[in-house]
């Protein structure tokens, strides 16, 4: 079991978004190099399981259960170094690999890679790996089985990332994170879909900063972004600079939010 960095207390929404800005103001730069640290070491993972792709291609859904589970792995130990972070503790760079050396963490992520790779096996998604085939893609978008399983990937990975978090930060053994993060489907319901109001928040300032940008280049320059390359590759690297920010927020969202599914806790009303 993990020692507990968090303490689980009662909060709301409004709370958590404040919290997940402090963090993120705070710890800004620490946790950029661990996620640019995880990054480089989530991609020699890719590589080494696509070279064994390539050599086994009728293995090709165990290599995508891998990737996933090596995916899972890694998000665990980011919320570890958030945690670690935010506790106060010593900085350290490879912080978020403490999850690579954790037995339980491997068992707590192996289901949801399992999981989600086999609806998207079963909803046809995967068909489309390795084809560039406009008409097959546009198929499968038409099935209403596509979106349910989309719906339950979302739904599957949204109750695992909460239980990595109560996992890594709130000093509870794998049995009792899954029992805590159980209270989704039942008096926490509502903190389910928090994932999406996050999404919103992070789509909302994205299309701000895109129409902004756009607006300054129109004027300045008199032209559109679609039609100048330069100003296109300047929108993307600017994207990218948001993405950081953008995911350490939405990391510290749910792992702030996770305390209120810890069993004890009761009467968390999500408003804002």
């Amino acid at each position: 079991m993990p020692e507990a960095l968090f303490s689980a207390t009662r909060v709301g929404v409004g709370q958590v978004f404040s919290g997940a800005g402090k963090i993120l103001r705070t710890h800004f730069w620490g946790l950029s190099l661990n996620l640019l640290l995880l990054g480089l070491i989530a991609l020699f993972g890719f590589v080494l399981l696509g070279i064994a792709a390539q050599q086994a291609a009728a293995l090709r859904i165990l290599w995508t259960i891998l990737e996933s589970l090596w995916t899972n792995v890694l998000l665990i130990g980011f919320f570890r170094a958030i945690a670690l972070a935010s506790a106060g503790r010593p900085y350290e760079a490879l912080a978020p690999f403490w999850s690579l050396r954790e037995r339980d963490a491997w068992l707590l992520a192996l289901p949801p890679a399992i999981i989600n790779v086999l609806l998207l096996q079963s909803s046809g998604y995967l068909a489309l790996q390795g084809h560039n085939d406009p008409a097959m893609a546009l198929t499968i978008l038409q099935r209403p089985a596509f979106w349910v399983t989309l719906v339950v990937s979302f739904l599957v990975g949204t109750f695992f990332q909460y239980t990595y978090a109560l996992y890594a930060a709130y000093g509870l053994g794998t049995r009792d994170a899954l029992r805590s993060a159980s209270r989704l489907l039942g008096d926490r319901l509502g903190w389910l879909f928090f994932p999406l109001l996050v999404g919103l928040v992070l789509a909302a300032i994205a299309l701000f900063l895109a129409m902004i940008f756009s607006a300054l280049a129109g004027l300045l320059i008199g032209t559109s972004i679609l039609h100048n390359p330069a100003l296109a590759d300047t929108l993307t690297l600017i994207f990218l600079l948001f993405l950081f920010p953008a995911l350490i927020w939405a990391s510290s969202c749910t792992l702030l939010a996770a305390a209120n599914l810890v069993r004890g806790i009761r009467d968390t009303q999500f408003v804002p």
